[in-house]
């Protein structure tokens, strides 16, 4: 069936290939990424966030944390996604006063904690060089309220029915997982929603 002329165009990078998926996933980080044809220059492609835009409350600017050193006993954690300011200050919030959050780009390479989204190996391993002392956390971001969707491979299988995932182990424990995990009994796993409620999915025991 061809694709109507004013529909949406989307992509999803889990069914590209790892060179253009790596590409891409460099753009949402914030790098531009120049489009060619043979020899000839096209123009340049960037990346828009479905983040919703918002007004940062009164405060020093974060471009500054590059050039000054952090006040003692302040975390730092820079976000790998791309944020709306007002996002970023929702987590800085949550965080509480001794957490500061700041964009990929405004983190010093000092930074203690690094949120990422699921991304590649290879860009991974860019990020890790990039804050070398930096705790890696990834994490999916799912905020209907906010416009924020930051999902990977594992939401779309839960998504698509699936009803649970257990973090890896060896053959020997695979049994008393999944008996465990079908009867709630304290078991680390990620499962999906009430299907048709409309509750988020939750990381917990059991």
């Amino acid at each position: 069936m061809s694709r109507r002329r004013n529909e949406p165009l989307s992509l999803d990078l889990e069914a590209l290939p790892s060179d253009v998926r790596e590409v891409l996933e460099a753009m949402v980080l914030g790098r531009e990424a120049t489009l060619v044809r043979g020899h000839r220059e096209l123009g340049v492609l960037s990346f828009r966030s479905a983040a919703l835009e918002g007004t940062l409350l009164p405060g020093p600017r974060i471009t500054s944390w590059r050039t000054r050193p952090v006040p003692e006993g302040v975390t730092v954690v820079a976000t790998a996604m791309r944020l709306s300011p007002a996002v970023r200050q929702r987590l800085s919030d949550d965080f509480g006063p001794d957490h500061v959050v700041l964009d990929l780009h405004e983190a010093p390479d000092t930074t203690d904690v690094l949120l990422v989204h699921p991304v590649s190996p290879n860009l991974l391993g860019a990020l890790r060089a990039q804050f070398p002392r930096a705790r890696v956390v990834i994490t999916e971001i799912d905020d209907e309220e906010l416009g924020v969707s930051y999902t990977g491979p594992v939401t779309r299988l839960l998504d698509a029915g699936a009803s649970a995932y257990l973090p890896p182990r060896p053959v020997s424990a695979i049994a008393s997982m999944v008996r465990d995990a079908l009867a709630g009994d304290g078991v680390p796993q990620l499962t999906a929603p009430e299907r048709g409620e409309g509750e988020g999915r939750v990381i917990g025991q059991g």
